[in-house]
């Protein structure tokens, strides 16, 4: 019974620093959205809207899981204790390539549409994984939910509902240009979390099958994130678009539209 009660205990307090931990994350990317930049053409100072590194960032982190899991597998070797709890070792590394592709996808898709949306809403919109992982559990890895999940994964459809309904209807005019930027903010976060979900479920999958310690899996997949987008970005860099600030400044800001025609009118 203790035993049982010490789990259920552990679970908790890791679910708790999840959402603290989660939470300064999400602050802390909106916060660097918000921050302004000089550029190197020159340019003016403008807001520093960079999704993509942000994901590379994280992958990083990531990346560091492994160091901390060869550390402590290696500790646990030279002082000869039982090695069996990091399961047989034998499974290649590439399989982590395709949870990471998942990860990257919608990491990168989620930072983007947090700059378009509150902070609030994103941390919020998150909890939509709830429902597309359960589905998927349902339907690949064989899981049988009982009724209070289907009552709790209704629940989050309302609250998501609500969520995306109170954006639209008590907007305010800020760092967001207008309403429907704000919403398809909104819609890119929970579609994101369709993909997060995928990665779950295979996750799971590929971490019974080869039991694999977490701490590795994280780190693996950081490895494979973290190596593919930093890539990435160098093309990306070289693509011209428009400054994301100026786009969010000029797309269906009214108050523009109404400048330009009273300038065009003084003229």
């Amino acid at each position: 019974m203790e035993g049982k009660v010490g789990k259920i205990l552990f679970h908790v307090i890791i679910a708790v620093i999840m959402v603290f931990t989660g939470t300064i994350n999400t602050l802390a990317a909106k916060w660097a959205d918000q921050l302004y930049a000089r550029g190197t053409n020159p340019r003016p100072p403008h807001l520093f809207i960079h999704p993509y590194f942000q994901a590379v960032l994280m992958f990083l982190g990531e990346m560091s899981c492994i160091v901390a899991f060869k550390i402590w597998y290696y500790y646990y070797y030279f002082t000869k204790k039982d090695l069996t709890k990091f399961g047989p070792q034998k499974f290649n590394p590439l399989i982590w390539a395709i949870p990471a592709m998942c990860d990257l996808t919608a990491t990168s898709t989620m930072y983007l549409g947090l700059t378009w949306t509150y902070a609030a809403s994103f941390q919020m919109l998150r909890g939509s994984v709830i429902i597309f992982t359960g589905l998927l559990s349902v339907a690949f890895l064989d899981s049988k939910l009982q009724l209070y999940k289907w009552v709790g994964m209704f629940s989050v459809i309302i609250g998501l509902a609500l969520v995306g309904v109170g954006d639209f209807i008590f907007f305010q005019k800020g760092q967001h240009t207008d309403k429907y930027t704000v919403l398809a903010g909104d819609l890119l976060i929970i579609a994101a979390q369709g993909i997060v979900a995928i990665q779950m479920t295979f996750e799971e999958k590929i971490i019974k099958k080869y039991q694999v310690p977490p701490l590795q899996a994280v780190g693996w997949e950081g490895i494979f994130g973290f190596s593919i987008l930093i890539v990435l970005l160098v093309p990306m860099y070289f693509i011209p678009c428009a400054s994301p600030s100026l786009i969010r400044l000029l797309a269906g800001s009214r108050s523009f539209r109404r400048r330009n025609r009273r300038h065009s009118t003084d003229g």
